[in-house]
């Protein structure tokens, strides 16, 4: 009953909180302006990821005292984590950040956690658990940053996450855990009334990184003590396989084409899905469905095959394998700019815009990637001003 109050407790206030925070970002001039890297059309208000946080956070404290659960310094570390990557997001959203400052911020915030008590039950020794927790965190803050660049995606992965999260902490016996993560659920869920596309407010970075902050940390201390010894590490990484792929399909592709992997762009795993042809909203389904897979898949092997290493092992392999097969599909989806040269006299080369067929910009020669020039060659979609 307890889970249940505090599911329900956290939705109905991220959906009576969020008109208020998107009329007060829209007063604040606090917005996500159109640009040629975003899809959307119009200003869009920031600071959803604020109401989501709040109305988590306090259902979670809520549901804790209800059971006089006592505040632990892992629970109070927990918490205090999560408040600084909001600040964190809040202060990228209104001046932008740096990428190492914004790092620095990130690996702060999991510290906090991790060294309140979030690495206890990790089977590993206690330098490498704290290396790979951290490692763990800051990559799942980025990951969820990275897909947060189509109307609710973040947030309804971040559901699908927390509720195998709520599955693996409640059988292992993790109830402080489990009501936290049935906690963000809510909050995830009742974000997406406003956030699913045509979505009329954003989760920004403070909501991005405090969802993937929540996920990394949860996702640890779910499977904490678990009966599968070492092997039970596989497990969140086969739940969180999505967030996972996107931001390694992302960084894969953007080194190739010479450019930084900070460097914002359209050329995610959405917008090359969405090239296929699919709209919005079938492209954010399509995806739930791919982290539903996954997420059922480990709890199912955690739960209900006793945790087996080989079975979870070979599960693993082949959702890497199909996640693998997907990434060379879609990586050959062109999204970037694109040039093509067969005039060596030409000074300058038309480069299209990015899910623009009628649009292109003059570029000089000498200024273009050569990873985009042999994209171009292989797409086909270029065109030439000698």
């Amino acid at each position: 009953m307890i889970f249940l109050c505090a599911f329900g407790l956290s939705m109905l206030a991220v959906i009576a909180l969020t008109p208020a925070v998107r009329s007060l970002a829209t007063r604040l001039r606090f917005l996500d302006y159109p640009s040629r890297q975003k899809v959307h059309a119009t200003p869009t208000p920031l600071m959803g990821g604020v109401a989501v946080a709040l109305a988590s956070l306090a259902a979670a404290s809520a549901a804790l005292a209800l059971i006089r659960c006592p505040y632990s310094a892992r629970i109070v570390g927990f918490l205090s984590g999560g408040l600084m990557v909001v600040v964190l997001g809040l202060a990228d959203d209104a001046n932008g950040m740096r990428p190492a400052p914004k790092l620095a911020g990130q690996a702060a915030a999991a510290l906090v956690m991790l060294l309140s008590g979030g690495v206890e039950g990790i089977p590993l020794p206690l330098p490498l658990a704290y290396g790979l927790a951290l490692f763990w965190m800051v990559g799942l803050m980025n990951a969820f940053n990275f897909l947060d660049n189509m109307d609710g995606i973040t947030s309804g992965l971040a559901a699908i996450a927390t509720f195998g999260i709520f599955t693996l902490a409640l059988g292992n016996g993790h109830v402080p855990t489990a009501i936290a993560a049935i906690s963000v659920a809510g909050g995830a869920l009742g974000f997406l009334r406003y956030n699913f596309a045509p979505a009329s407010i954003f989760l920004g970075d403070a909501g991005s990184l405090f969802l993937g902050y929540v996920v990394g940390g949860l996702s640890l201390r779910a499977v904490a003590h678990a009966d599968a010894g070492t092997s039970s590490l596989l497990i969140p990484v086969l739940m969180l396989g999505y967030p996972i792929f996107d931001a390694t399909l992302v960084t894969v592709s953007r080194l190739m084409d010479g450019r930084r992997v900070a460097e914002g762009g359209r050329d995610h795993s959405s917008h090359r899905l969405s090239r296929l042809g699919l709209t919005a909203r079938q492209t954010a389904v399509t995806i739930y469905i791919i982290s539903v897979s996954l997420t059922a898949s480990a709890v199912c092997v955690s739960r209900f095959m006793d945790g087996s290493p080989a079975l979870l092992t070979l599960t693993t392999v082949a959702a890497a394998g199909g996640m693998s097969f997907l990434g060379l599909r879609l990586f050959r989806v062109p999204v970037t700019a694109g040039v093509t040269r067969s005039h060596p006299g030409a000074r300058r080369v038309a480069v299209q815009i990015p899910d623009r067929d009628d649009m292109a910009i003059l570029v000089p020669r000498d200024r273009v990637y050569a990873g985009t020039r042999r994209r171009a060659r292989r797409s086909r979609e270029t065109i030439e001003i000698r």
